[in-house]
């Protein structure tokens, strides 16, 4: 699923993408992303991190291999609880695709238990605080994260209420997207005017939206002109590996995690 790249705004400004032509959004709606922005910006955040992966070949087993990563994640809590794509943490459906293809002679490959260091949060004024996972869903491209230490404990997050979703979505509707952007331009808001183009409605129901084409918005909320959250970006899981970025309901994801009960 590839789909055409649109405007982006980007604090209150809009600029063009390589693939297409800038174009000024009418002020009723530029206004509705301004308002989405202000309410929602402190609930999007950045998830920041190491993996190391054991590999063993044969009876050799391997230094440890580390992979840091930066993503996009959205707060859902006032405690802090935080959701993000796991795939983007964790590549270790990928490997285990791949490591049938892998020709190492006759030792076979194996990947030991992963381990995670230095998680933390990166909120909004740029302050970094640690967190831990509570709870990860391969099949639904899902990890959760919770502040830890003195500084979570003493603060209420401002968050998105997967509790208070849109009521539906409408194919060609107007909606707007958070995302930050990377380190080189100082974690800064975007606001994307985004359209969804399509739903699928079996085995599960999935929105297709203009701006999931963009890897910084995984992780990330979708919102109405209301301000009501249309869903979450990830990744669309087959056979245990991240396809194409699908926007999953809010009300689902709400269900999913209840039932998950993270601790």
């Amino acid at each position: 699923m590839k789909f055409p790249t649109g405007s982006v705004l980007i604090l209150g400004v809009l600029v063009c993408t390589a693939a297409s032509p800038a174009r000024a959004l009418p002020e009723s709606e530029a206004t509705a992303g301004r308002l989405v922005a202000r309410r929602y910006a402190e609930a999007v955040v950045g998830v920041k991190g190491s993996m190391f992966m054991n590999f063993t070949i044969g009876l050799q087993t391997l230094p440890p291999t580390e992979r840091k990563f930066d993503v996009g994640g959205t707060v859902i809590e006032a405690s802090g609880l935080t959701m993000t794509s796991l795939s983007s943490l964790d590549p270790r459906a990928v490997f285990e695709s791949m490591r049938s293809q892998m020709k190492t002679g006759i030792e076979p490959i194996e990947l030991g238990k992963a381990e995670y260091k230095n998680l933390r949060l990166r909120l909004a004024d740029g302050a970094e605080i640690p967190a831990k996972i509570v709870w990860k869903d391969a099949d639904h491209d899902l990890v959760l994260l919770m502040p830890t230490g003195a500084t979570a404990s003493n603060r209420t997050f401002i968050f998105v209420d997967l509790n208070q979703a849109a009521p539906s979505a409408s194919v060609l509707g107007d909606y707007y997207q958070l995302s930050r952007t990377g380190e080189e331009f100082q974690r800064a808001l975007m606001v994307r005017p985004s359209t969804v183009m399509g739903i699928i409605e079996r085995p599960r129901r999935l929105f297709l939206v203009s701006t999931d084409i963009f890897p910084d918005g995984l992780g990330c909320p979708v919102f109405d002109p209301e301000g009501r959250v249309l869903g979450i970006s990830l990744h669309y899981m087959e056979k245990g590996l991240p396809k194409d970025a699908v926007l999953v309901p809010a009300s689902d994801l709400a269900t999913i995690i209840a039932q998950a009960s993270p601790n």
